[in-house]
């Protein structure tokens, strides 16, 4: 009876047990991580600017201080090392990483590895006579600074661990090389543990920023930007001199199908044109809703005629091919106006201005065609 008390006890548990394993490989992974890649880079590229504004401030204020006491301190070579070396890191950051942000983690651990080179240096070989401190510190601190899937910096972490204990044994007394295992040890437990829980905290964080801004920026019914958000975007494109064509999109006889089939139906219709409308153009052009029926679109470096009309034409073809309002018996149709922006410098309401005019000519030629003028 006892034994088979002890078995349904851990059956009992089984189910509890592979939950939690379940929820520990989830979150070692982080397979979600991949989803909001440019919301990690951005802040893994602040961190990394942080860190070496931190550096360069901290020894520059050693040497502003020391440089002029020279002759009462010893000054350390390490100081001026490090001073240059986050300078540089600082300038990668500025000139480089800045515009290629899709980098910035693996340059942070390419950063982080001299770091953990001179702390495991320290150590060891530079220093045999006591027990090690500065590298705990570092792989207890370091890794912090990044965000990253936590299988990553625990695999980063294990391997400076088993390059310093390799070091270790061959530069210290059997006895100190014991006593710095014993304090490896507690400090790999800490920062492991100190890791995995910040990152969890860090990478939800993160998603629940990135579903935040999503909703705050998409307007919910279409899925395509909302009109403040997608007008910011078109102006910050002006404002960098990108080059582009900025097209109007309005559904001919909106009211007379709301009128007619309701709002409902109306609703469907608009979604059906806005998913058109974003299949039709590319990742990098920018897509809104302007209100009701009205649709923008600024298409990045659409700039010679031949090749905006072949872009509003397929438009006009997937629309023709959809054949959105059939169940109805009726064929709903778009008029487009744009504008082609070819300057280095225009004035966003001059450009709005341009192809809502364009599209007036359009809705009075007699509807489902398009207007551009250059």
């Amino acid at each position: 009876m006892k034994n088979k008390a002890k078995e349904g006890i851990l059956m009992d548990n089984s189910p509890k047990r592979m939950r939690v394993l379940g929820y520990l490989k989830e979150r070692l992974l982080a397979e979600k991580v991949d989803l909001y890649k440019e919301e990690i880079c951005n802040r893994n590229y602040s961190s990394f600017l942080g860190l070496t504004l931190v550096g360069i401030f901290s020894s520059g204020s050693i040497l502003a201080i020391g440089i002029p006491l020279s002759q009462y301190f010893i000054f350390n070579k390490q100081i001026f090392i490090l001073f240059a070396y986050c300078v540089i890191l600082y300038l990668i950051a500025k000139l480089y990483l800045q515009k290629e942000k899709k980098y910035i983690t693996a340059v942070f651990y390419a950063a982080l590895t001299p770091l953990m080179i001179i702390g495991i240096l320290m150590g060891t070989f530079l220093d045999r006579e006591v027990p090690s401190i500065t590298f705990m510190v570092f792989i207890s601190v370091l890794t912090l600074f990044m965000l990253d899937k936590p299988w990553r910096i625990f695999l980063y972490i294990t391997c400076s661990s088993i390059i310093y204990i390799i070091c270790c044994y061959y530069a210290k007394e059997y006895e100190l090389f014991l006593t710095d295992m014993m304090h490896l040890a507690a400090f790999y437990c800490l920062a492991v543990g100190l890791n995995f829980l910040t990152l969890i905290d860090r990478i939800d964080n993160v998603e629940n920023f990135v579903q935040y801004k999503i909703k705050s920026e998409i307007d919910l019914m279409t899925g395509v930007y909302n009109r403040e958000v997608g007008l910011l975007k078109i102006k910050q494109l002006l404002n960098n001199q990108v080059k582009g064509a900025f097209i109007i999109v309005d559904i001919d006889n909106f009211k007379k199908i709301n009128d007619n089939y309701g709002h409902m139906y109306g609703d469907t219709v608009i979604k059906d044109i806005s998913r058109l409308i974003k299949e039709s153009f590319g990742s990098e052009d920018v897509v809104l809703r302007m209100g009701g029926d009205e649709f923008i679109v600024y298409s990045v470096e659409l700039v010679e005629m031949g090749e905006c009309k072949k872009s509003l034409e397929y438009l006009f073809n997937r629309l023709s091919s959809a054949e959105i309002g059939r169940e109805k018996g009726i064929a709903v149709s778009i008029s487009i106006g744009c504008s082609i922006n070819d300057k280095e410098k225009i004035d966003f309401n001059r450009l709005y201005r341009e192809s809502d005019q364009c599209l007036y000519v359009a809705k009075n030629s007699g509807k489902g065609c398009c207007v551009i003028k250059k």
